[in-house]
């Protein structure tokens, strides 16, 4: 059995090519598969056991571990390498995994945990650059926790995997799912996610529509405005598990499904019904489609290898025209570059990634943009007419709302991320000064714990780099001494003292405009305010006082 177990460890994952291509040629299969025992009949016409993935040599799979499990039943398939997926499972899944989220030893035992507390069924893993063997450590995870373990094989694409399983789970379905999988990949090459959406309207009835991280609408037919798809992305970043219900004026009803991806955050899938009431059916019809989404859309963290060179490039002061050229970004016009500190990484990354591709509607070519992340920095350029003095502010003004969005996506996260902004520049020379600049801009930045926060060069001459240049425990003991009374007050009361007078600083004193943004009576806002000068020992009509408070507010 020893045997057994360390030619488990080192099987060639990818020894026979890309994991993109067709194919199952050369396994070795370390167990003899049983018959199956008749399947009961699931909400889709039949389950799949774990067995049976061994009866299926397409799929590529090798039983590491778990053989005791292979009565286990399958309920649908999901793809994802984040690190901690919990958000996107609610049981019974095969995981597929390509151990992008692995970056030391004690990561595996980590992720095993958090697909046990999930309820999955079993894990498979392969298709990662650097490992050529399912990592002896995550091998360990798997049996110290009794979680069964496949290794998928390089030459088999997790679509294919994930079409094949689908299909069988949708045998003796009304309406045949399956034949309708074999259309969409039969149209693949035209219009893949076009496809998916069209059978999400066909079969389930309803107008949906894919989101970002930040609520951009990227594919799909159901109208939201912008405040909307701020405040459903804001929900579903703030949801411990996906799909979450989100109501908007008391009676628009919405369900949101996680289309599961290595970045951070992932997508969303926006749907205009309330999954709670749907049948179990229609529901694992709604999930099965969100995972082939996932496979039909680009993965932002996998940078091409002109965007990572020019990016390396800028950082060691060796810009020039033709690797610009080369990661397709115009020479002559203006320049911006935004510069990126912090953790968690994918945060830091996709915070970049959404700003770079803000809502420039009114050019006449799409924004032209590079990012990468070069050791523990998240660098764009971004160039052409989206990266000109004359976009600067609605730059700005996306960014912000990037950040204020994001923010949500790591809620009482360890880490923070500063992200910085240079000046416009206008020729390759001066990218390198832009960088440097953006440096400066992010270190004075201010974001919450598990928050992002945006700086920009006006910063350089403000407060911010005054408090930049005070010592942290001077910082602290000064923020402690001035609003620890409101924080106290707020958590005996289960008031909002310090919110309210945040958002009081921000509306510059205005009663009225406060009240507003709060949905607050005026006479509210002003006893709120009264509480904070009593407690505080502040009179918030000295500007003086004002100043201390805003102060202590900019440093929470």
């Amino acid at each position: 059995m020893v045997g057994r177990y360390e030619t488990f460890v080192s099987r060639p994952l990818n020894a026979g090519g890309s994991s993109k291509l067709g194919g199952a040629a050369g396994l070795w299969w370390p167990y003899l598969p049983r018959p199956d025992p008749p399947e009961k009949a699931g909400p889709l016409g039949a389950t799949l056991r774990l067995r049976s993935l061994l009866q299926m040599p397409e799929l590529g799979l090798t039983l590491v571990s778990g053989k005791h499990h292979l009565d286990r039943e399958i309920r649908w398939v999901v793809p994802t390498d984040l690190h901690d997926p919990r958000r996107y499972l609610s049981g019974g899944e095969l995981v597929l995994t390509g151990m992008m989220w692995r970056r030391a030893e004690a990561d595996s035992d980590a992720y095993v945990r958090n697909l046990i507390k999930a309820g999955v069924t079993a894990l498979g893993a392969g298709d990662h650059p650097e490992f050529h063997a399912v990592p002896a450590d995550l091998v360990d995870a798997c049996a110290l926790h009794d979680l069964p373990l496949f290794a998928v094989d390089a030459e088999v694409a997790f679509a294919e995997i994930t079409e094949r399983i689908v299909q069988r789970l949708s045998v003796g379905r009304s309406g045949d799912l399956a034949s309708l999988l074999d259309r969409h990949r039969r149209l693949i090459a035209a219009d893949g996610i076009g496809q998916i959406l069209e059978l999400i309207r066909a079969e389930l009835g309803m107008e949906c529509l894919v989101l970002s991280p930040s609520g951009r609408a990227l594919r799909g037919g159901l109208d939201l405005s912008d405040a909307d798809r701020s405040a459903v992305v804001a929900r579903a970043h703030a949801a411990e598990r996906l799909p979450v219900k989100v109501t908007l004026d008391r009676h628009r009803c919405y369900s949101v499904f996680g289309i599961g991806s290595t970045i951070h955050t992932g997508r969303f899938l926006v749907t205009d019904d309330d999954h709670t009431r749907w049948p179990p059916e229609r529901r694992l019809v709604a999930e099965q489609l969100s995972a082939l989404l996932m496979l039909e859309l680009d993965d932002p963290a996998q940078r091409p290898a002109p965007d990572v060179e020019l990016i390396g490039a800028l950082r060691e002061g060796r810009v020039d025209e033709h690797l610009m050229r080369s990661a397709g970004l115009p020479v002559g016009g203006g320049c911006t570059v935004i510069a990126a500190v912090g953790e968690p990484a994918a945060l830091r990354e996709v915070v970049v990634a959404e700003a770079v591709a803000g809502p420039f509607d009114n050019l006449l070519q799409p924004p032209a943009a590079v990012w990468a992340t070069v050791g523990d920095e998240t660098v764009a350029i971004l160039a052409g007419p989206a990266g000109s003095a004359d976009e600067r502010p609605r730059l700005l003004e996306w960014a912000r709302h990037c950040a204020a969005v994001l923010s949500g996506a790591n809620p009482g996260g360890s880490g923070a991320v500063s992200v910085g902004l240079a000046d416009p520049v206008r020729s390759p020379e001066g990218l390198r000064g832009a960088l440097e600049q953006a440096r400066h801009t992010a270190a004075l930045a201010q974001p919450r714990a598990g928050g992002v926060d945006i700086a920009e060069p006006d910063h350089l001459v403000s407060h911010r780099m005054l408090l930049a240049a005070v010592p942290p425990d001077v910082s602290r003991a000064f923020r402690t001494r001035v609003l620890d009374p409101l924080l106290e007050y707020d958590a005996r009361h289960r008031s909002d003292l310090l919110p309210t007078l945040r958002r009081f600083l921000e509306c510059d004193g205005s009663w009225r405009q406060c009240a507003l943004s709060l949905h607050l009576h005026v006479n509210t806002v002003r006893y709120r305010m009264r509480r904070v000068e009593e407690l505080t020992g502040r009179d918030l009509r000295n500007p003086l006082d004002r100043m201390d408070l805003a102060l202590a507010v900019s440093l929470d």
